[in-house]
């Protein structure tokens, strides 16, 4: 009975990811870039562990079904944890970096570039007013005082910059390397578990 109920949970799994893999090509082929909906796929099949009825991991995963890389896949749904789906909206009518993006974040929401009074909708046919109001926007923060970032949006970057530490040390323990060489790599990776644990000790 268990093996039965074991089968039909694993049968399940996969009959989900596929439903959410075809959602996310219709939306790629819609938007043409990564969309809200997009990263709102990855992020599920990622948190619920869809990806193992396809591979063993999250990693495995990404660059075989996905077409990119783990890292690469961790970052977009960081971007929509951390500016939700409006960047998403606007990076689709206009080429903006998160960088830029977090500058003026203040003035999108609700699916509209807020500007001068006017709210200009989120839409391929505003492109040229939009990118006029991003560029006016853009100026207007960079000469104005620099603004706290939000401790969201600090968590945000540092989930992004461990997910880098451990893509690169995943990359360096898979390369041949001498004995002599090895013991480095470890040693670094002993100093930051050593700062982690110093830091649970302090908290």
């Amino acid at each position: 009975m268990d093996d039965i109920i074991s089968t039909k949970t694993e049968v399940d799994s996969a009959f989900l990811l596929g439903e959410i893999l075809g959602s996310r090509r219709a939306f790629s082929a819609v938007a043409g870039r990564c969309s809200a909906a997009d990263a709102a796929c990855l992020r599920r099949i990622r948190d619920e562990k869809l990806f193992v009825s396809r591979a063993e991991t999250w990693d495995e995963f990404c660059p075989k079904f996905l077409g990119m890389s783990r890292a690469n896949a961790n970052r977009v749904i960081g971007y929509l944890e951390e500016f939700g789906p409006d960047y998403f909206e606007l990076a689709q009518v206009t080429r903006i970096s998160p960088t830029e993006f977090r500058a003026i974040a203040g003035s999108v929401r609700d699916k509209a570039v807020h500007w001068q009074g006017e709210a200009i909708a989120l839409i391929p046919e505003n492109s040229e007013r939009i990118g006029e109001a991003v560029d006016a926007l853009r100026r207007t923060a960079q000469t104005a005082a620099p603004q706290k970032v939000s401790r969201a949006a600090r968590v945000a970057a540092l989930r992004r910059t461990c997910e880098r530490v451990a893509s690169e040390f995943a990359e360096l323990a898979r390369e041949p390397v001498s004995r002599r060489e090895n013991p480095s790599l470890w040693s670094v990776r002993a100093e930051l578990l050593s700062r982690l644990h110093e830091l649970d000790l302090q908290s």
